[in-house]
């Protein structure tokens, strides 16, 4: 191993690659890291996937990579899920 922490995104991206847009290859390997790290934690997948998930919802709402987020972002996130779950009753 070369050093770098458990899960790095580093050791997911092929080497001596260049992106023309790096930062979506940086999310993806980032998040197939995290995965890597929870399964080696002996989590399952009905744990992971969820996880997963959350975090892509949260870099779909924002618009935004998980290096450019900031608390205000997360708060948003997390205001417009509580207003959608309370919402749900409602509508129905």
């Amino acid at each position: 191993m070369s050093g770098e922490a458990p899960g790095s995104a580093r050791l997911v991206l092929a080497r001596n690659v260049v992106h023309l847009d790096p930062a979506p290859a940086v999310f993806d390997a980032m998040l197939e890291g995290w995965a890597r790290q929870q399964t080696a934690q002996l989590l399952r997948p009905e744990t992971i996937n969820p996880r997963l998930r959350l975090v892509r919802r949260l870099e779909e709402f924002s618009g935004l990579y998980p290096w450019q987020w900031t608390p205000e972002k997360g708060e948003a996130f997390s205001r417009f899920w509580a207003h959608r779950r309370r919402a749900r009753p409602r509508l129905r």
